[in-house]
């Protein structure tokens, strides 16, 4: 089921989502807060970034800052989703993000990623997701979606698309088929 996806103009600051006890999840925010939200910060005046997920450790929480906001563990996820502008995925090493790609790619929120945040999911940078491994660069990325709604529209509609060919129930049927005993 599709869920309401806000626009560009009803959107605002930036989001991680993971849990907490995968460790890349560690290492990517602590990357995140001490070097690319700096940048953030310097190109993008007063936009919050907010990091959301569950086991949240005290060196997490004590990263906290007027442009961190540290939730930890969230009930209800689907506000942030909606209200969102830009998602990131600024993970080093490790898989298991996919899932959160995927997530708010389907509420329309376009994703800024590390090549191995993004690895096989099919995604085409500057279509449907942009890439970046420099902090400096990572930083741009998320101001440059931030800032321009084309681009914005572009990435959105290029990620609830990517989701539907790749990874809805009608694209995974065929393989589903192959591996399930008739």
């Amino acid at each position: 089921h599709s869920p309401e996806r806000p626009g560009y103009e009803q959107r605002e600051g930036i989001l991680f989502v993971g849990g907490f006890r995968h460790p890349p999840n560690i290492d990517a925010v602590e990357w995140y807060a001490n070097e690319v939200l700096p940048h953030v910060q310097s190109l993008l005046p007063g936009v919050k970034t907010s990091i959301i997920g569950s086991h949240m450790p005290d060196s997490i929480k004590a990263l906290a800052s007027d442009g961190l906001v540290v939730h930890g563990f969230v009930e209800d996820i689907e506000p942030h989703l909606q209200h969102a502008r830009v998602s990131i995925a600024p993970l080093r090493y490790g898989a298991g993000v996919k899932g959160k790609v995927n997530e708010a790619m389907n509420y329309g929120i376009p994703v800024v990623a590390t090549n191995c945040a993004v690895e096989g999911m099919h995604t085409v940078p500057g279509k449907d997701v942009l890439v970046a491994e420099e902090p400096r660069q990572f930083a741009e990325a998320i101001v440059k979606v931030y800032q321009d709604s084309a681009l914005w529209q572009t990435l959105s509609q290029g990620g609830i698309d990517n989701l539907e060919a790749h990874f809805s129930p009608q694209a995974v049927a065929p393989a589903v088929r192959r591996i399930l005993p008739r």
